[in-house]
């Protein structure tokens, strides 16, 4: 008898996840939509991942196990092993509504011009409170329209296309090949700018993702990493329009980034002066989304922790308090204070 292939392969790479896997698992399985095979490869964890996988009994649960090679080459390794006619990408340790792969099948089956959907996104905080007012690409990116045609112009320097929500037809790996395991970061913003050189892709105006922050990661400290990665890509996506080709489609190394920004990874804060250290990697986001989520609990730790370091200095109280007040005292403030020179 031959054998049915699934509509969809849900592709999930995890390592070490198991304090958020669980409630990922719970959040595909959930789905309206059920034809597909759900791929979880695990990247050499170390935790308990394994068992959170082994305690399903559903048949749509496929594991991979394999030793640890990083996101990229996890995400290669399990399109060779997906037989589904789509590609549903899910994260490890976010969670979204039970109609998330419905929403974007039917916009491919209705739009059968376009080969990737993706959709917007919230954030949330590492304990599950959503920040609704939060959300990437922002409402004004879609100006009014139900969704936008990915355009090269958007990566402003942001990918408009967010990793985690891309359903997109498996036959496109075929054109353009798989992810580019020479960025070691950015890969998927290589990624989308190779699709969209071929393919019409879309990002629906519509939220039902949520992407897991941790409240005090310094997630600040690769920023000179992922630009060199991002820059990368870019300047790539510009030599094909030009040439035809890039430098890894020649064959030719990749290039690397310069020991300062490698060393900028390790960097620790400045103690020169105790309190003069302004934690941006806290305040100028994720504070403003633990409050907008109202997950105190975090909102007090990011307090504490700047605080700590930055007491000394104006800005620091400013970026604290100001986001308390909201927007409409703030500009009331603003306007008086200029009444009264």
């Amino acid at each position: 008898m031959r054998e049915v292939k699934p509509k969809v392969t849900v592709l999930m790479p995890v390592y070490n996840g198991d304090k958020y896997l669980r409630a990922a698992i719970d959040s595909v399985l959930a789905q309206t939509f059920r034809d597909f095979e759900f791929l979880i490869i695990n990247d050499g964890s170390t935790d308990d991942t394994q068992n959170i996988i082994d305690s399903y009994t559903d048949s749509r649960i496929k594991c991979h196990k394999q030793t640890n090679q990083g996101v990229a080459k996890s995400l290669n390794n399990g399109l060779k092993l997906a037989t589904g006619e789509f590609i549903w990408r899910h994260d490890a340790d976010d969670i979204c509504l039970p109609e998330q792969l419905q929403t974007q099948l039917d916009f491919l089956k209705t739009h059968a011009n376009f080969a990737l959907v993706s959709t917007q996104i919230a954030f949330m905080s590492d304990r599950g409170r959503i920040a609704y007012d939060y959300k990437q690409p922002k409402d004004a990116f879609f100006n009014g329209q139900t969704f936008m045609k990915v355009e090269r112009s958007q990566f402003n320097p942001f990918s408009p296309i967010t990793h985690a929500t891309v359903l997109i037809k498996k036959k496109v790996f075929d054109t353009i090949g798989v992810y580019r395991t020479e960025f070691k970061t950015s890969e998927d913003t290589d990624l989308w700018l190779r699709v969209i050189e071929h393919f019409d892709a879309a990002v629906l105006h519509y939220c039902s993702y949520f992407v897991r922050l941790n409240s005090t990661s310094a997630t600040q400290i690769y920023k000179k990493t992922n630009t060199f990665y991002r820059d990368l890509a870019f300047q790539f996506a510009d030599e094909r329009t030009q040439k035809g080709t890039d430098v890894l489609l020649r064959g030719e190394p990749m290039p690397q980034p310069t020991e300062e920004v490698l060393e900028f990874k390790s960097k620790p804060l400045s103690n020169s002066k105790k309190g003069t250290n302004f934690r941006k990697d806290l305040l100028n986001f994720q504070y403003k989304v633990m409050l907008n989520a109202k997950d105190y609990q975090n909102v007090f730790k990011i307090i504490k922790i700047s605080l700590k370091d930055g007491w000394k200095l104006s800005k620091t109280w400013r970026a604290i308090l100001f986001p308390m007040l909201g927007d409409d005292v703030i500009n009331i403030g603003v306007k008086l204070k200029s009444f009264l020179k």
